[in-house]
């Protein structure tokens, strides 16, 4: 039997990841065993320092596991793709791209909400320069950056310190979380993060286990995200840019949503692309974006 050595972070959601993939592996290559390894990030060791473009390393949350690819210390890793940096270490591919889960946001409150009359000086929790661009366009609110896990994020609503936290739809099925009352947002105005919902199962360029793991590869999912991502490399931009794109693959078509804000969030570009070559849809798409957008300010 063949034993193929995972890496992964030590979250609840990063192992419920993995061992979600290990089970979709099973299925295909029933005669593969696995063995489990957990890798902590610079992300989850300085847990308690602030998110800011000047102390955030690229791939903040991978870069352990990366290396550990590199060194062949594991076989392959489970990331959150929206968590992986535009750029990586060249001998590394992406083998798989499962069947992407839900792509949208949802905001969680102790009490119902509506999303058209939300009173000012409402307190929405959030380190993300994205939802933090989207909601100060969409409501007179108050931003409270808080991070850590998904259950630890939960837990500050619970406490009081907010009155909203905005997390991914995905994370909250996945691990079963849910609230008093929980809102989905509708992605026209809150325009998901590239890649939200998607899992991306790395490995080594020359990997025996590559071809292994590409029979969970789901073609869809794969075009979906290297659409959206194109946009994000395009715009050259890292963790602080505010930035939004989501592709809906009906057949061979591809239509790319894209959403631009300023670094002041007081400006914002938004538009779509609608093609076949989804490198190229995100390329041009955030051409255009970033164009528009340099106009306006």
């Amino acid at each position: 039997m063949t034993t193929l050595r995972v890496g992964t972070r030590g979250s609840d959601l990063a192992l419920w990841q993995t061992r979600w993939v290990i089970d979709a592996l099973r299925k295909v290559h029933p005669d593969l065993d696995f063995e489990e390894t957990v890798i902590k990030t610079h992300g989850d060791v300085a847990r308690d320092q602030p998110f800011d473009a000047a102390t955030w390393p690229a791939g903040w949350f991978v870069g352990a596991l990366e290396q550990a690819l590199v060194a062949s210390q594991i076989d392959f890793a489970v990331h959150s793709y929206k968590d992986l940096p535009s750029l990586g270490p060249d001998d590394l591919v992406i083998a798989a791209v499962p069947k992407r889960a839900a792509v949208h946001d949802a905001l969680l409150t102790q009490q119902p909400v509506d999303l058209e009359r939300i009173p000012a000086g409402f307190r929405i929790g959030t380190c993300s320069p994205r939802r933090r661009a989207q909601w100060r366009r969409h409501a007179n609110v108050e931003i409270v950056p808080i991070r850590g896990n998904v259950p630890t994020r939960v837990a500050k609503l619970e406490s009081g310190e907010v009155d909203g936290v905005v997390l991914a739809a995905a994370g909250l099925l996945r691990l079963g979380i849910t609230a008093p009352d929980m809102t989905d947002l509708p992605t026209d105005r809150f325009i998901p993060a590239p890649a939200q919902g998607a899992l991306a199962v790395k490995t080594r360029r020359d990997s025996a286990a590559r071809e292994l793991l590409a029979a969970i590869d789901h073609d869809q999912s794969r075009r979906a995200v290297t659409a959206e991502r194109a946009f994000l490399a395009t715009v050259s931009a890292g963790c602080q840019t505010p930035l939004g794109a989501l592709a809906i693959v009906t057949g061979d078509q591809i239509a790319l949503h894209g959403q631009l804000f300023s670094d002041d969030d007081r400006h914002v570009a938004q538009g779509t692309e609608v093609g076949t070559d989804p490198a190229r849809l995100g390329a041009v798409l955030a051409q255009r974006l970033r164009h528009q957008l340099q106009v306006m300010v």
